[in-house]
């Protein structure tokens, strides 16, 4: 079996953390005896044919990337809303992809095209596997089902790509929800839920160790749709009733300065680290050295970082928005807020900071459950069956 996978993002380098997700599945596929090829977008420094674990990697140049590169940023989408510049690039950029992602599956002899997001790979996936006759599918992650909510072309585009779509899969039960809702030109039935599968081994099980001040983490870009200040908040009323804690928040994004202004203004400013993305190795500790991780984002599409506390025995508190649900149970693996309730979070971080055994119990099974459900070879032998059942009906 021969897929060619065709992406805006890729790792670009061993330890890199961009689309790392993606990388372990094909990886995985590999070991399970598919040949992978990938397909993704040039950037400096980086080889144009490469291997990385086994993986083929190709890379090819787009216009004036030089001038306004879009990939690897995490803002393409942003960027080409709001520039005609950048509309432009991104013009050149499907064109590029196309050209180069089907001279190389007519060179690997692809039995199957693998786009992950429908926008922009899946533009050029979708022509493809049509000029060639072998089945398409399209795996959401999250930012780009977002986009199909937008007015405008989105939806004339999302027409295009989804009829042309063998199967589609998304992350979450909320994501498949959204997908159903924004685009009727792909049945329901043909939509599968599969999980971001965790590198287990980065993410060890530690037990806990009652320490003075118990610490929360959170790690989450610094955007209104994570709803760091709810934490901020709750952490006010905590420091209020006189409770000791401390708050690390890691990541990246517009809001990071004012997140320091709010801690200072509410005078809790020392309970809180806020600081910039880390390494994974790095990032495990943080977790291993945490009581709970936070998690009270609005419209999560999967909530990787749930998956991971879990692996370490860490118990998450979430909202009940988006993917969050899929993977948190309430008093099982973590405990549930409603979305924006600053109270029902101070009171479940309450009793995160006073009950030890609250947080054994949760973190317990919240490792159970990560295991079981979301270790990479669960989520690589998903896919695997996902594509060998496609090939084998596109045989017939």
């Amino acid at each position: 079996m021969k897929v060619v996978v065709i992406t805006h993002n890729y790792i670009r380098r061993q330890g890199d953390l961009t689309a790392l997700y993606l990388h372990r599945l094909s990886s995985g596929l590999i070991e399970k005896g598919i040949e992978i090829t990938v397909v993704c977008p040039h950037a400096p420094g980086l080889l144009t044919n490469d291997v990385i674990d086994g993986v083929k990697i190709k890379r090819f140049s787009y216009p004036f990337s030089n001038i306004k590169p879009l990939v690897y940023s995490g803002h393409m989408h942003e960027e080409v809303a709001k520039s005609l510049f950048a509309k432009f690039v991104f013009l050149g950029l499907l064109k590029s992809f196309y050209s180069f992602a089907l001279k190389v599956c007519r060179e690997e002899k692809a039995d199957l095209i693998w786009a992950n997001w429908w926008i922009p790979p899946g533009l050029a996936a979708a022509r493809i596997a049509q000029k060639l006759g072998i089945p398409l599918v399209i795996s959401s992650h999250g930012t780009d089902i977002a986009l199909l909510s937008k007015p405008g072309i989105t939806g004339k585009l999302s027409k295009y790509v989804y009829k042309r779509t063998s199967r589609a899969t998304v992350v979450s039960t909320f994501l498949k929800e959204q997908l159903i809702k924004r685009v009727p030109y792909i049945k329901p039935d043909k939509i599968d839920i599969i999980p971001m599968p965790v590198g287990m081994e980065h993410f060890p099980l530690k037990e806990f160790k009652p320490k003075e001040i118990p610490i929360f983490l959170s790690v989450a870009r610094y955007t209104r749709q994570k709803r760091l200040f709810d934490i901020v908040y709750a952490a006010d009323i905590l420091n209020k009733e006189g409770l000791k804690f401390n708050i690390i928040m890691v990541g990246e994004g517009p809001l990071k300065t004012e997140l320091h202004q709010v801690t200072q203004e509410k005078g809790i400013a020392e309970s809180f680290t806020i600081g910039p993305l880390v390494a994974q190795q790095k990032l495990a500790q943080l977790y291993q050295e945490c009581d709970c991780v936070l998690l009270v984002s609005e419209g999560e599409g999967f909530g990787l970082i749930l998956v991971e506390a879990g692996l370490t025995g860490r118990p998450v508190i979430g909202s009940k928005s988006g993917g969050i649900t899929d993977v948190l149970r309430h008093d099982v693996n973590g405990l549930l807020i409603d979305l924006g309730d600053v109270n029902m979070l101070a009171k479940h971080m309450k009793s995160i900071i006073l009950d030890i055994e609250l947080k054994k119990r949760l973190g317990k099974e919240a490792h159970c459950i990560a295991t079981e459900k979301f270790g990479t070879p669960v989520i690589v032998e998903k896919v695997y069956q996902l594509f060998d059942q496609i090939i084998r009906r596109s045989d017939n």
